[in-house]
């Protein structure tokens, strides 16, 4: 939701494109994170424990929260208790039927129950395991927004965690300056705030579609590892050099 607002505000401040001279075009726009994820709860649970704060930093995989479902902790376990007794009747009559006390199509029955119960207490084990709330992404946790105790519903935003190291700016251009630019273009991106230190970084996409009411494309630029030295939302003047099309046609 906050970077969505920041996003939101970045396309009214790029209404205005200021052309510094004839091969420059500068925008300003705020620097939002190139990968996010907002993470989800999957069941009806109550929250049982939340292991990480915002600002932390996680790895994907990490278990970020714990959902507390008694009857499906307590349907693995009766699962796995039924797959063990199977997995011992096989294993006895399979003694038997070495020494011909039992017939084949015995031990097969005891075999076949041995791999329903085992495919049983998998589905109980995986419906248990959907009660840990997982990192779907290494970064930072800049949203929590449940606490232990709260009973939550499926589907549930519960966190959001952001690649806080490469950044990247969403820029509206002028439908006439669209063939001036191109992918791998060189950008520069200088913090308001600070005005002296410029962010390097490139032109990595260009939306096909023009915006009929504002007459721009949305081209995004990204700054790789830009987190090191800006925050997330950090208000820039980008800089596309470009070249000027029309003025290389008239000296021809």
């Amino acid at each position: 939701m906050i970077y969505n607002a920041m996003f939101l505000c970045g396309l009214f401040l790029m209404l205005i494109a200021t052309r510094s001279s004839a091969e420059e075009l500068m925008l300003r726009t705020p620097l939002v994170p190139a990968r996010s994820a907002t993470v989800y709860a999957g069941m009806n649970a109550r929250m049982q424990q939340v292991n990480f704060e915002v600002g932390d930093r996680v790895t994907q995989g990490d278990t970020l929260m714990v959902l507390t479902r008694r009857d499906l902790l307590m349907k693995e376990t009766a699962a796995r208790i039924a797959l063990q007794k199977a997995q011992t009747l096989q294993a006895r009559w399979k003694v038997l039927h070495d020494k011909k006390l039992i017939s084949d199509q015995q031990l097969e029955n005891v075999r076949f129950d041995a791999e329903v119960a085992h495919c049983n207490w998998v589905t109980a084990r995986l419906e248990l395991d959907r009660t840990a709330i997982i990192a779907p992404q290494d970064g930072m946790v800049v949203e929590v927004n449940v606490k232990p105790g709260d009973w939550i519903l499926a589907y549930t935003a519960v966190a959001r965690v952001i690649d806080h190291l490469d950044l990247e700016v969403h820029l509206l251009v002028d439908e006439d300056m669209l063939n001036a630019i191109h992918k791998n273009m060189p950008l520069s991106a200088v913090p308001t705030a600070d005005g002296k230190h410029a962010l390097p970084g490139r032109v990595v996409g260009i939306s096909p579609v023009i915006d009929p009411d504002s007459g721009t494309c949305k081209v995004t630029g990204l700054f790789l590892n830009a987190g090191k030295y800006v925050r997330p939302g950090t208000l820039v003047d980008v800089t596309i050099i470009t070249r000027d099309t029309r003025s290389n046609g008239e000296n021809q």
